[in-house]
């Protein structure tokens, strides 16, 4: 690709990245996005199939990203209890990074392919939470109380990424909710211990 190309996409990307945070896929225009990148609509075809490749370039490698990292924290966390601070942070700092794209996948995605990622993700979610109490003698949990805390963390986080912070108040504050989400869990693993002796 030559570089008058290459400088053009990455005019496109940037400027279809805020149309999409501004008004989501669905709605997003591809005049407007051409306009925002100084380009006539045939640039758009030239190096983008229509309007969702568009999206998925933008999004594809963090989504991937998001999964994969979710299961290795989940799998650390599930291996050494106390790993989970230091994995809610490795976490944040990744989602903080990519915070655009992150908002795009959770958010912004209907109309695409990926417009059920954000309940997969959720649902991924459940499932490490479920696993870590079993492992850890809670047995089984009510699946809408897995739900709830899956639900109080993801808005938290969402909280941090759309608020006006940086890197570092993200990260003090991810700290702090998380040793609240660690007593938590550790509170409400030895009540179900408790009533387990019962």
């Amino acid at each position: 690709m030559a570089e008058s190309q290459r400088e053009t996409r990455e005019k496109l990307l940037e400027s279809a990245r805020e149309e999409f945070l501004a008004r989501g896929f669905e709605k997003a225009s591809l005049r407007r996005i051409c306009a925002g990148a100084g380009v006539t609509t045939g640039a758009v075809y030239f190096l983008f199939q229509n309007k969702e490749d568009l999206f998925e370039q933008i999004v594809a490698d963090t989504a991937e990203r998001i999964t994969r990292l979710g299961r290795e924290l989940a799998l650390a966390e599930l291996e050494e209890p106390d790993a989970g601070p230091d994995c809610d942070l490795r976490l944040m700092a990744f989602l903080y990074r990519r915070r655009k794209e992150v908002l795009l996948l959770l958010e912004k995605s209907q109309g695409t392919r990926y417009a059920g990622f954000r309940e997969e993700l959720y649902a991924q979610m459940r499932r490490a939470f479920s696993q870590f109490f079993r492992r850890y003698g809670a047995g089984e949990l009510d699946p809408e109380l897995i739900r709830i805390l899956v639900e109080m963390r993801m808005k938290g986080n969402l909280e941090l990424l759309k608020g006006e912070y940086t890197m570092e108040r993200v990260l003090e504050l991810t700290r702090l909710t998380g040793l609240y989400a660690d007593g938590g869990f550790r509170r409400l693993i030895a009540e179900r211990k408790t009533e387990h002796r019962d």
